[in-house]
């Protein structure tokens, strides 16, 4: 009797093991669907596409990707003036049911000297089987703009601002790319400084100066000279230098511009903007003339030689505009536009273009 009653507890402790396990399984299980359920990549999709239709300033394709709750919230264009040129993925965080996606997003104005890099936040989650944007939000992490003939920039919510490079600093002649055998050396316009872009890190500063040239340099930023130029320039405004003269606190301020790197001269032309590629590698120069119309060139922010592509050399540019459309993945995209319509010879090369940036070929979409 004994017996048996050792043999019905063993099997009732077997029986709540099982039924124990088989729960947790379940509950983990559970757990597991509900979290594969979610689909980043669905999610880091729309994230893309979202912010692809705020650089085009597309309202209407914009509400389309909005949650329920965020509909009902007023929209505006935001690229009236202070353009967004390029943005870049920073960190992708799950949480639960939704990703929460850090975006470093490059702006600029498109009507004077002033750059800024934002960081974008945005939310999406799943709703009805479709991925939405929940929820965003945007802070500033720098700003860029002209005071007094000189570059200043304010990071973050900070009152303070700092010397990043005075106009003076520019260098004064420089080769153009065009003249590869660097026999002569042009001067570069030192009166006003125009388009600016930073870089996704902030670490660079793309500038240039005109007159009816555009010099195009890429500045390199040190931050951790802030204090070093603090220091230098405290005190009172002015200073005297034991010869007599008196200087005032802003030419004692140490920049904060380490090192500028000069890209090109460009004569006769306009600049319409500057973009970084996402790895920092490359500066993309979108251009204008009154001869040959719009084009791009590519540099090497690294030392800042003109990639082995070279656009003017591949597309016949009193026929056509070459415009660039946006950097990604190890590829410039690009299109190619008819400057008349009609021309139906020009079937071959109008279009949706990528370039490479590894091997510097260009294909056409």
């Amino acid at each position: 009797m004994k017996k048996n009653n050792i043999i019905k507890f063993l099997l009732f402790i077997f029986i709540i093991c099982g039924l124990l396990v088989g729960c947790e399984n379940n509950t983990k299980s559970n757990s597991q669907q509900t979290k594969d359920t979610f689909d980043m990549k669905a999610a880091t999709n729309v994230a893309n596409i979202y912010m692809d239709y705020l650089i085009k300033g597309d309202m209407v394709n914009i509400r389309k990707l909005y949650s329920k709750s965020m509909t009902k919230t007023p929209i505006k264009n935001e690229n009236n003036k202070l353009n967004i040129f390029g943005y870049s993925i920073q960190d992708i965080v799950q949480v639960g049911e939704s990703g929460v996606f850090k975006i470093n997003v490059s702006r600029s104005d498109t009507e004077k000297a002033f750059a800024s890099l934002d960081e974008y936040s945005i939310k999406i989650i799943k709703e009805n089987n479709n991925y939405k944007v929940e929820e965003t939000n945007n802070v500033v992490q720098k700003e860029a703009f002209i005071y007094k003939s000189a570059i200043k920039m304010k990071t973050k919510d900070t009152a303070d601002v700092n010397l990043v490079m005075a106009l003076k600093a520019v260098p004064s002649y420089v080769f153009s790319k065009d003249d590869k055998a660097n026999i002569e050396k042009v001067p570069v316009p030192r009166h006003n400084f125009g388009f600016m872009n930073f870089s996704y890190g902030g670490k660079l500063l793309a500038v240039t100066t005109y007159d009816k040239n555009c010099y195009i340099g890429v500045i390199k930023i040190d931050e951790s000279l802030v204090t070093q130029g603090q220091e230098s320039g405290s005190g009172s405004d002015s200073q005297d230098t034991g010869g007599g003269e008196t200087k005032n606190k802003e030419e004692l301020e140490k920049p904060i511009g380490k090192e500028i790197t000069s890209m090109d001269i460009l004569k006769d032309v306009n600049v319409n903007f500057l973009e970084f590629s996402k790895d920092e590698k490359f500066l993309a120069v979108q251009y204008k003339t009154k001869d040959i119309g719009g084009c791009i060139r590519l540099y090497k922010v690294d030392g800042g030689d003109m990639a082995k592509y070279k656009f003017e050399d591949n597309f016949p540019l009193d026929k056509v505009n070459v415009v660039f459309s946006s950097f990604d993945e190890d590829t410039l995209s690009f299109d190619v536009l008819a400057k008349d319509k009609k021309n139906n010879s020009l079937s071959n090369i109008v279009g949706k273009w990528q370039l490479n940036l590894k091997d510097f070929k260009a294909v056409r979409m």
